[in-house]
């Protein structure tokens, strides 16, 4: 629990004396909730999470990460805690998280702000519609147990993304197509994401 804390402070880029102003408390007793060597009451929990833009859920460990809605797009607070997480622009495509620097990495090297990123979203709504995908992609462990995926390209082409977007079969270090088009293992989470079939895990319909 402390841990969280102290983590989703960080994420909010705030400082300890800061944070402790916010929240109406003293330096030592942030620290000290921080440390695990005091708790906060639930009144001061409601009000940590409401100042970091978390959940209490969050805050008491019982959810690993903050998911925001698929179908919604993500709001300032949700972004701020979304460090290295893979995020959709339906004008950029798949892009990284940096909270750090408060901004968004394309595959290409340049990179957005958070104020010019516009609408975001843990998926592209296209999903929803055609075909029952996951709403998270997949870990790059989990690439192991499928046999066939839809995968997703990391690019600010649009074009490039329909042309290379598809049902690709897991072959030993690499994704292929029917077309022949290929996508190496190790540049998972850099140039592409996998997405499975919800109601059939490992086949596409």
């Amino acid at each position: 629990m402390a841990k969280q804390f102290r983590e989703a402070r960080k994420q909010k880029n705030l400082k300890l004396i800061d944070a402790a102003k916010l929240l109406g408390v003293s330096q030592p007793t942030l620290s000290a909730w921080e440390g695990g060597r005091k708790s906060p009451s639930i009144d001061a929990l409601e009000k940590m999470a409401d100042l970091y833009g978390v959940t209490t859920d969050y805050l008491l460990g019982r959810q690993d990460e903050f998911s925001p809605d698929p179908t919604q797009p993500i709001t300032p607070q949700q972004l701020r805690i979304m460090n290295g997480k893979p995020v959709w622009s339906p004008k950029y495509g798949w892009m990284l998280v940096n909270t750090t620097g408060q901004y968004l990495l394309c595959p290409d090297g340049s990179s957005v702000q958070f104020t010019d990123a516009g609408e975001l979203f843990i998926a592209p709504k296209c999903f929803s519609g055609i075909f029952p995908y996951s709403d998270q992609p997949l870990g790059r462990d989990g690439l192991s147990c499928q046999t066939e995926i839809w995968l997703e390209p990391i690019s600010s082409d649009p074009d490039l993304r329909n042309e290379l977007r598809g049902w690709y079969r897991i072959k030993n270090h690499f994704a292929e197509n029917q077309s022949g088009h290929r996508f190496s293992l190790d540049s998972y989470g850099a140039k592409w994401l996998a997405f499975i079939n919800k109601e059939f895990p490992g086949y596409h319909l």
